[in-house]
């Protein structure tokens, strides 16, 4: 069932190898996800707005407080304290990265042009990695929009101070850019990824498990030595968050919430082509793109596999981390998710098939 060669043409699961056990429980899955989606749906139509609200301009005023010359942690400390936002604990305030980098930036506008001129970078390394499509030239334009739904959210304007929509770009790029002879600008960006923004380290982890799994053992050592400075760098964020607040600041209340398989619905319509739409829509769509996610090889490099381990590892997480006012988080997601549904469709059908014949060979057998 795991792909014959990891270092083949495989995905987190080989389609070759699926016995009609393994096709019928993920069907059912998939059904079940579908039909539990729609239960939860149809009572609330309607998906979250796009990200902004309290936390976006909380975020903003942190990023202006900067570019005036105050110290970070100060002023993220001010700055929580006169929205009511929490300072405890350190992972509660954003790592200085992202408002020091916009800080230099002249103007919103500015800032809002630098988010679209990356995001149009990702998209484009995209379109020059799944260039093999063209041979199908339907199924390529549709890989272009389906990549174009999650990016083009960055041209909104709006989101620029959202740590989450950078870190999402750049966990995008760096699968994009990384072949096996070509990983370390890969490691580097998932590294900025995870100093930016924490909820980047699963990322770093699934990376460092793959790239061992495969034997590359460089590779993993590189992984690894990323993870061990984002650390050392999120230590650093701690240090300074406790130089500046005090027993009185308010505390989150947590994110273990076990918000389940709503909350990840909530997080997949933060897309370009789904935020109009009624989320029951959301729900019809992200199970087959998670089924499609886990046999993903469109080249021979690995990118299906880590691709599909990032993403359905998120959704694990998510499905017990984070809650209703962290629909936000959905930025981190936004740009892959959406390949799944490349080819969801012949998954789906190779599923279905596999089922079908062998249920017809057992009942001749009989």
């Amino acid at each position: 069932m795991i792909g014959r060669d990891w270092r083949g043409r495989d995905g987190l699961l080989a389609l070759d190898r699926i016995s009609r056990a393994t096709a019928l429980a993920l069907l059912g899955a998939t059904g079940l996800l579908i039909a539990l989606g729609l239960f939860l749906t149809l009572a609330t139509p309607h998906g979250p707005k796009p990200p902004g609200g309290a936390d976006g301009r909380l975020y903003d005023a942190v990023i202006h407080d900067v570019a005036r010359g105050e110290r970070y942690a100060t002023a993220a400390a001010r700055e929580h304290r006169l929205a009511g936002a929490p300072l405890r604990p350190f992972i509660a305030v954003r790592p200085p990265l992202l408002a020091e980098g916009l800080a230099r930036l002249p103007s919103p506008e500015a800032r809002s042009r630098a988010l679209a001129a990356f995001a149009f970078a990702v998209w484009a390394a995209w379109a020059w990695r799944l260039r093999p499509l063209r041979r199908e030239p339907v199924r390529y334009a549709f890989a272009l929009a389906l990549s174009a739904s999650g990016i083009s959210l960055a041209l909104s304007g709006g989101v620029y101070f959202f740590h989450e929509e950078w870190a999402g770009l750049l966990i995008a790029l760096s699968l994009a850019v990384r072949t096996p002879r070509f990983w370390l600008p890969s490691v580097a960006l998932g590294l900025t990824a995870a100093v930016l923004r924490e909820l980047s380290f699963p990322y770093l982890a699934a990376m460092t498990v793959l790239a061992m799994v495969e034997g590359r053992r460089r590779e993993a050592a590189a992984w690894g030595l990323a993870i061990a400075a984002a650390g050392a760098a999120l230590a650093l964020h701690a240090h300074a968050v406790a130089a500046v607040t005090n027993a009185g600041d308010l505390a989150s209340p947590g994110w273990a919430r076990f918000a389940g398989w709503g909350f990840i619905l909530q997080l997949a319509q933060l897309n370009a082509f789904l935020l109009p739409a009624p989320l029951w829509v959301t729900a019809l769509m992200l199970p087959p793109a998670l089924l499609g996610l886990a046999f993903w090889a469109p080249d021979d490099d690995g990118l299906g596999r880590r691709t599909g381990l990032t993403i359905l590892g998120y959704v694990l997480a998510f499905c017990v981390v984070g809650r209703p006012d962290n629909d936000y988080w959905g930025l981190l997601l936004a740009p892959l998710w959406p390949l799944g549904l490349l080819q969801a469709d012949r998954v789906a059908v190779h599923l279905l098939a596999l089922a079908c014949l062998s249920h017809r060979r057992s009942m001749v057998a009989t």
